[in-house]
């Protein structure tokens, strides 16, 4: 009789191999990133080129239309910047002033109620900016290290669409020919619905910009506030970036309020914007735009954030939660890893997702199995 293999033992097999996966994703990091991405961009875009395919355009000129369409938009968003830009950098004089100015009344105020000078506080500054100074030397030089790899990877990144979606028909046979006991169908269509999730997602995404770039800098031009559309369209870009985000895309107009404006009442006016934008956008905006292509609860969204960032960086970030929300797929659609797709996902929505075969596994999940009470025979009656 073959023994049960003890808990510890399961345990500890995944955790090694959790451990040789994460190990591979640093490791393979110049190669494997370009190619996530653009495995994104490619189920992104093959809408557009079967759209044209069915117009009887051959397979490759119909991607090659697709690849330049979304190399206009990428490029037309990077003129967009580099002018908003040039004129946050022609205003910087002025700007300067301000902020000397404001540093000034600092200085005042500080010694004034904490009694410190004003040679005092220079002092204690130069040093925290020379330790600054020297991480920021060791952070700029690791960047422009980098630089050559991220060149080449943006290089990659059309190669690497151009075959994963001129492919596809041969990736499906590679399949059929992998997967036996005729489950290929099965799988096949497991991946057309990754592919679905991910084309909602990116898709959703991108209206979800549009409409916060919209609102962000209308409400910084009601207020006055200069540079109010590199702001606002900022704000709507770092909002990619879950929670981090959002606070960094507040932060960076709040600090332009209070350099530029002499009353404080525009700098809560600021952060009001950014307050109702962001409230607007978690209620209503992202839940009809975006939807539920990306079940995943808050919890399973930090710590899959916080793991991409240390392995990929902001890049790991920004397409984290798609592809966590494809793994999902995967586990709610076989049926050893349904618990994991119970557990990394918001329940309401896995109720949704499907009623009947969900609450049956949660309840088999969650209920304690109870001993069948013994009756007693009905005894003949003497």
């Amino acid at each position: 009789m073959d023994q049960q293999t003890p808990f510890y033992y399961n345990l500890t097999i995944k955790l090694l191999l959790l451990l040789l996966i994460v190990t591979l994703l640093v490791i393979g990091k110049p190669l494997l990133l370009p190619l996530c991405v653009a495995l994104l961009f490619s189920f992104m875009l093959y809408p557009i080129s079967r759209k044209l395919e069915q117009w009887r355009v051959p397979r490759s000129i119909a991607i090659l239309i697709s690849i330049g369409f979304a190399v206009i938009v990428v490029s037309g968003l990077i003129y967009f910047f580099y002018t908003q830009v040039m004129l946050f950098v022609d205003d910087w004089p002025v700007l300067s002033q301000q902020i000397s100015t404001r540093i000034d009344s600092l200085y005042h105020f500080i010694h004034v109620h904490f009694n410190y000078s004003k040679f005092e506080q220079k002092n204690w500054i130069n040093e925290r900016f020379v330790k600054a100074g020297e991480s920021a030397v060791k952070y700029a030089l690791s960047i422009f290290s980098a630089t050559g790899s991220f060149l080449a990877s943006v290089a990659l990144l059309p190669i690497f669409i151009f075959f994963l979606t001129y492919y596809r028909d041969k990736f499906k046979t590679f399949i059929g020919f992998v997967v036996k006991n005729g489950k290929a169908d099965h799988v096949i269509e497991v991946i057309r619905k990754v592919s679905n999730v991910s084309q909602k997602y990116l898709k959703g995404l991108i209206i979800d910009i549009v409409i916060l770039s919209v609102l962000n800098s209308a409400g910084f031009l009601m207020l006055g506030l200069k540079h109010a559309i590199l702001f606002g369209v900022l704000a709507a870009l770092l909002n990619i970036i879950p929670y981090i985000g959002v606070l960094i895309g507040s932060v960076l107009p709040i600090i332009m309020a209070l350099i530029t404006k002499d009353q404080f009442s525009y700098v809560i006016g600021v952060a009001g914007v950014c307050f109702v934008v962001q409230l607007l956008d978690n209620n209503i905006i992202t839940p009809n735009v975006v939807g539920s292509s990306v079940s995943i609860n808050p919890f399973t969204a930090i710590i899959a954030l916080t793991i991409a960032a240390m392995v990929w960086g902001i890049v790991g970030m920004i397409i984290a939660l798609p592809f966590v929300g494809m793994i999902k797929v995967v586990f709610d659609n076989v049926e050893s890893l349904k618990s994991y797709g119970y557990l990394i996902g918001e329940e309401a929505v896995l109720k949704k997702y499907n009623p009947l075969g969900d609450l049956i596994l949660i309840r088999k999940l969650i209920t304690p199995k109870r001993k069948k009470s013994i009756k007693p025979e009905n005894k003949p009656e003497s």
